[in-house]
C-alpha cells in the first residue's frame, strides 16, 4: 500500500513540475501620448519603469492594409536617452534643411527591430514613414508631437 501511496504522489509532483502555464499579473504602463482616428487608435507610446531603467512600448497600426485592423510594436528602454532621440530623429524629417532633401533617410536599430524613416506624403501635408519588417505607419509632425507627449 506505501509504494501504491509513493507511486501516486511521486507523478501528481510530476505533473505539477511541468506545468506551462503561469498566472502573472498585468504590468503597469503609462501612455505618453495616443493617436486617434474616428475612435480606433492609430499609435500609443507607453512607458514603464524597470529597475534602474524605463521600457517604452510603441504600439502603431500597420498602413499596408488600410481595411484591416493590424497593429505592430516596438520595445525599446530609455539607456542614453533614446526616446528623445527617436523624437528628434522623427521630427528633422520636418526641418527645412532635410524636407528639401528626397534622399534623406535614416535606417537603425531600435531595442530589437530594425527601423527606417523616409518622407512620404499625406493628404494636404509632409510626413514622415516609419518600417519595420512587421509594418509601417505615416505620421505628421503634430502626429510625432502627440505620440511623445509635446501636445
Amino acid at each position: 500500500m506505501m509504494k501504491i501511496l509513493m507511486a501516486f504522489l511521486f507523478c501528481f509532483k510530476i505533473v505539477a513540475v511541468n506545468a506551462q502555464i503561469e498566472m502573472a499579473s498585468p504590468a503597469e504602463w503609462n501612455l505618453v501620448g495616443e493617436l486617434k482616428t474616428l475612435g480606433l487608435t492609430k499609435a500609443k507610446m507607453e512607458f514603464r519603469a524597470v529597475g534602474a531603467d524605463t521600457l517604452y512600448f510603441l504600439l502603431m497600426k500597420d498602413f499596408r492594409k488600410q481595411q484591416e485592423t493590424n497593429y505592430f510594436s516596438v520595445k525599446f528602454k530609455g539607456t542614453g536617452n533614446t526616446f528623445s532621440q527617436l523624437y528628434e530623429l522623427l521630427q528633422s524629417f520636418f526641418i527645412a534643411e532635410n524636407r528639401k532633401n528626397k534622399d534623406y533617410m535614416k535606417t537603425f536599430r531600435l531595442g530589437e527591430e530594425g527601423v527606417n524613416l523616409q518622407h512620404c506624403s499625406l493628404i494636404g501635408q509632409h510626413g514622415v514613414r516609419l518600417t519595420t519588417k512587421e509594418g509601417y505607419i505615416n505620421l505628421s509632425g503634430k502626429d510625432v508631437d502627440k505620440l511623445f507627449g509635446k501636445r
